[in-house]
């Protein structure tokens, strides 16, 4: 008689006997293809991922460019006079803002807020894409004030100002915010962002410091000058009173 034992292995053995119990069943054994594969499969490497924002940037960059091509190539000879003009107007105006359309706000409240842009003195105007490319082009000054590649549709609208009345446009922008997104703008030629912008508007004006600077200017002359009559008052007093004390006398 043979126990029931000898007839399993003895590594199967000590699985066998659970709370002293016989286990008759054989262990069930791994596939030998799951076993064939485990043994010969290398670990998987991560690829490192790449930046999005560096990503990001390149995508724009080359829309940038396709663009720019595609504007220059289909410009028609009134996109060549617009262009013209609004270089005129860049270079003749103290103030240009560069915003974007908001069009989540009804036509009226739109046509409302260019009425109060005009009355103030702005130039409110709209030119497609086309038109600041033609006449920025390959000019590395306003390469940062060209508009925006990703607009979602939105249009881009330029402000014009012949004078420095930057609080003037704030005012009006902070009523109008639901309309006009500001970006940026150009302040006596020089290029300013959103933050830039609203840094230079808290600055005081220019001619409180002009006068500030007269006033400081002129108080010693008018000190020298004043120092200067001294003598001659004096004497003119004193040959008052002589005057007169021999008038009393006689």
């Amino acid at each position: 008689m043979y126990s029931i034992l000898s007839l399993v292995s003895r590594s199967s053995t000590i699985s066998c006997i659970r709370h002293l119990k016989m286990n008759t069943r054989m262990p069930r054994s791994r596939p030998e293809l799951l076993r064939f594969i485990e043994d010969i499969a290398l670990p998987v490497l991560e690829k490192p991922l790449s930046d999005p924002v560096e990503d990001c940037y390149r995508e724009q960059i080359k829309n940038k460019i396709l663009l720019d091509q595609e504007d220059i190539e289909l410009a028609s000879e009134y996109d060549q006079f617009r262009a013209r003009r609004f270089r005129e107007m860049l270079e003749s105006s103290h103030v240009v803002l560069l915003c974007q359309e908001v069009c989540i706000i009804p036509p009226i409240r739109y046509t409302i807020a260019k009425m109060q842009f005009m009355k103030n003195g702005f130039t409110f105007i709209k030119f497609p894409r086309i038109v600041p490319h033609l006449a920025l082009a390959n000019d590395t000054q306003y390469e940062n004030f060209l508009p925006p590649i990703l607009s979602f549709g939105f249009e881009t609208i330029y402000l014009f100002h012949k004078e420095n009345n930057l609080s003037l446009a704030f005012k009006l922008l902070k009523k109008y915010r639901n309309n006009l997104l500001l970006i940026g703008g150009l302040v006596d030629g020089r290029l300013y962002n959103r933050a830039g912008l609203e840094n230079l508007v808290q600055l005081p004006n220019i001619d409180y410091f002009q006068g500030e600077l007269v006033s400081i200017t002129q108080l010693p002359s008018s000190r020298t000058l004043s120092l200067a009559n001294h003598p001659a008052r004096l004497l003119s007093h004193y040959l008052d009173t002589y005057v007169k004390s021999q008038q009393t006398k006689a």
